[in-house]
């Protein structure tokens, strides 16, 4: 298999110089019929239900960073610290992931 592929791309190159890539073309993902809508409820859903726990998180850690620095209280600050960090993360990877499904389901055609 991998040799035939290899073959082809050689055989192609050296007859015209250049190598022919033949895309797959514009493929829409739908939904089966009838399940759009609870579809787009289950996505709504989680996307704020996530967001709500980004901010929450957020605020917590916040939180636990300001009255472990006012109270003297170095483990609270450095698991505000830590959660702040982490929130961060996860809104990014919320972010990245939300975009590769977008990209790979996209918004209709």
């Amino acid at each position: 298999m991998f040799i035939e592929a290899i073959s082809e791309v050689a055989t192609q190159l050296v007859a015209s110089g250049t190598i022919k890539a033949e895309g797959v073309g514009d493929v829409c993902a739908a939904p089966p019929t009838g399940v759009a809508p609870y579809v787009n409820d289950i996505l709504g859903w989680v996307k704020y239900g996530v967001i709500a726990i980004i901010i929450g998180a957020g605020f917590a850690s916040t939180g636990a960073l300001i009255v472990g620095k006012f109270g003297q209280m170095g483990r609270a600050a450095q698991l505000g610290a830590s959660g702040l960090f982490w929130t961060v993360i996860g809104a990014i990877a919320f972010v990245t992931i939300y975009a590769i499904l977008n990209g790979i389901v996209g918004n209709g055609c």
